[in-house]
């Protein structure tokens, strides 16, 4: 299926990225997850129409959102986000969202992009406290205008 036309929408495909897309009230969530050994291209994830929050794991490198340099995937993931008018929902202050053991290091590749309108300003997002038994903290996104808001709420 493509679109969120209905309540949801999926895409599952071997090895490529995966997205769920809900609908509520006209306000599109769309989770995202891209296996680290992917490819992400342009067209991975449908493009919707705002207000559209986009979260999830892109396992996409970006000096953009705290790493030490950018990948191929993560300068795809970037144009396509200023190309289809996406803010990135990204604080450098805060803590890392994602920390491997493995490895001892943290990362940001859990990622949140919004649309946004003419009248509107992206939404905040907060990284929380560490969540059992998980390397990835949960985040808070709080919406900063009614434009975010499902239509059936305000």
């Amino acid at each position: 299926m493509s679109g969120c036309n209905g309540h949801w929408s999926i895409s599952l495909q071997n090895n490529q990225t995966e997205w769920l897309c809900v609908d509520v009230a006209g306000f599109k969530i769309i989770n995202v997850y891209k296996p680290p050994r992917s490819r992400f291209t342009p067209t991975a994830i449908p493009t919707f129409p705002h207000p559209s929050l986009y979260v999830g794991d892109f396992n996409c490198q970006h000096v953009n959102w705290g790493h030490s340099n950018t990948s191929p995937d993560g300068e795809s993931l970037d144009s396509r986000a200023t190309s289809n008018n996406l803010g990135l929902l990204y604080n450098p202050k805060e803590t890392a969202i994602f920390f491997s053991h493995r490895w001892n290091v943290g990362s940001n590749s859990d990622l949140a992009f919004a649309s946004f309108g003419q009248d509107s300003r992206l939404p905040d997002r907060r990284v929380l406290g560490k969540f059992l038994r998980s390397q990835h903290r949960p985040s808070l996104i709080t919406p900063r205008s009614s434009m975010f808001l499902p239509t059936a709420i305000r």
